[in-house]
């Protein structure tokens, strides 16, 4: 007596999907590719958001204090934390820096503002034609608030 359960159903499907094994269909490829271009696409978009930059980067000295960059709008002068240019004249406790740009830029110091002269100085031992790195704020007139002048050789 033959056992029921060993014979083929009339409408059993593994036939038919032996036959099916042949592999990836050619949709499932296409909807495959698009669906990573995607992706990649937006990944680019996310990416360039978080890391582009639309302004020309600032430049960096080695001890990281940041000079040049794209200028704010409007204004002819580095951003960031620095100015680098010659002195012009100093007037009591203020500094006028010429860039190398031709443009003169008024340095405020006050009694925190260290002079550098390849060793600690004074602002009297600043003088006209020496080249200097200023560091500090600037404010929104363009002055700079000087935290440190440092005379370069």
């Amino acid at each position: 007596m033959t056992n029921p359960l060993d014979q083929p159903l009339e409408n059993d499907i593994s036939a038919e999907l032996e036959e099916r094994k042949a592999g990836v269909g050619k949709t499932t490829m296409v909807l495959g590719v698009a669906v990573l271009a995607i992706v990649a696409f937006v990944g680019g978009v996310f990416v360039q958001k978080s890391f582009g930059a639309s302004e020309t980067p600032a430049r960096q000295n080695a001890a990281g204090r940041q000079f040049g960059g794209t200028p704010p709008s409007g204004q002819n002068r580095p951003n960031g934390r620095g100015t680098v240019g010659t002195i012009d004249h100093v007037d009591g406790t203020t500094v006028y820096v010429k860039t190398q740009n031709g443009e003169v830029v008024k340095v405020s110091t006050a009694d925190t503002t260290k002079v550098e002269i390849s060793s600690e100085g004074e602002l009297t031992d600043l003088k006209a034609g020496q080249q200097v790195v200023v560091q500090g704020q600037a404010g929104s007139d363009g002055t700079v608030t000087g935290q440190t002048i440092t005379q370069r050789p």
